[in-house]
């Protein structure tokens, strides 16, 4: 499984989505549901697929976002590819709606979901998350202050006490908040009458 989606992004150039975010989202997220004592695999699975739907969004006459198409994307793997037969329809379920629920906090249904929410959340912060925000908004600093102070909502919104832990032992959010005061300041301009 981890061979089609890495054979997904190598065909397939994404800025800040590729396949070391998947595996990085997938490392916090067997950490996170370790420690939430919940199912490791499918908190693994749904975090290896959450972004390929990223491979097609930016197709001309695509409609619809990244989530919606790792959604349909996931659908017709589970179909089509004997790969998936291991997981039950449970399970298929399960990641479906993780999948498709990455970015809402309150799609609650299965803990996998915020577990990958979670999980997610902790490669946008620190020195990697930095990079992949600069790298997504192509070093536009307007972009990329608006990027950072999403992640206030975002690091409010951290269920797990994991995550929490991770974020204040790796100090994630400290480097996040001294590039922005960093950025913030050098928009400073004299006034004058």
């Amino acid at each position: 499984m981890r061979a089609k989606v890495k054979a997904l992004f190598a065909a397939n150039s994404i800025k800040a989505h590729g396949f070391d975010h998947a595996m990085r989202v997938s490392k916090w997220a067997v950490i996170i549901a370790a420690a939430e004592k919940d199912n490791v695999f499918l908190s693994e699975m749904s975090a290896l697929l959450h972004d390929i739907g990223r491979a097609t969004e930016n197709l001309p006459g695509n409609t619809k976002r990244h989530h919606e198409l790792s959604y349909d994307m996931c659908r017709q793997w589970f179909k089509e590819d004997r790969i998936f037969d291991v997981l039950s329809a449970e399970e298929k379920l399960i990641i479906l709606y993780a999948v498709r629920y990455h970015w809402n906090e309150a799609a609650d249904k299965h803990k996998v979901a915020w577990i990958l929410r979670d999980a997610d959340k902790l490669d946008t912060f620190g020195t990697v998350g930095l990079k992949r925000i600069k790298e997504f908004n192509s070093n536009d600093e307007e972009a990329v202050l608006h990027n950072l102070r999403l992640l206030y909502e975002m690091a409010y919104n951290i269920r797990s006490k994991k995550a929490r832990q991770i974020m204040k032992s790796g100090r994630l959010f400290e480097h996040i908040i001294q590039h922005q005061h960093r950025l913030l300041k050098s928009k400073i301009k004299p006034v004058e009458l």
